[in-house]
């Protein structure tokens, strides 16, 4: 299946905007009032896997705009390697899970790979080589 993109990315656009609407809140109040029990309550999360391509970027100025160390949340990620820019319908902070990597979304993928991560190498020149490929990445919901 490493041949079809055009599926993957077609399926990881649908996956994405199922998750635009994981945090929905109706605007009005429910006329019926239904009380959970603690059981209820405590449930287990939920976690989407999305099939799509990573790739990875260095914070020098030829590969970002003008301030490379500042994300698009306003977060400082010059020397963190716990960083990726993620597509526009995850929300800043959430956490996405690469090859049993932890990262959280600071940053923004530019508007022409909307179904793509790029995960923040820092300064190492050889890290984005070693990070691009399709992969299956873990979407924590909390």
């Amino acid at each position: 299946m490493r041949g079809n993109g055009n599926l993957r990315g077609f399926l990881g656009g649908i996956a994405l905007a199922a998750l635009a609407g994981v945090g929905f809140k109706p605007a009005a109040p429910a006329l019926e009032t239904v009380i959970a029990s603690p059981e209820q309550l405590s449930g287990p999360k939920l976690d989407v896997y999305i099939d799509t391509y990573v790739t990875g970027y260095n914070t020098v100025t030829a590969q970002t705009d003008g301030d490379p160390c500042i994300a698009a949340s306003g977060a400082n990620i010059c020397g963190r390697r716990d960083t990726i820019a993620c597509p526009p319908l995850l929300p800043f902070g959430t956490t996405v899970e690469v090859r049993g990597n932890r990262y959280i979304c600071h940053d923004r993928m530019a508007s022409r790979f909307r179904d793509r991560f790029d995960i923040n190498c820092d300064k190492d020149k050889r890290c984005p080589y070693i990070v691009a490929g399709w992969e299956m990445v873990k979407v924590l919901l909390e």
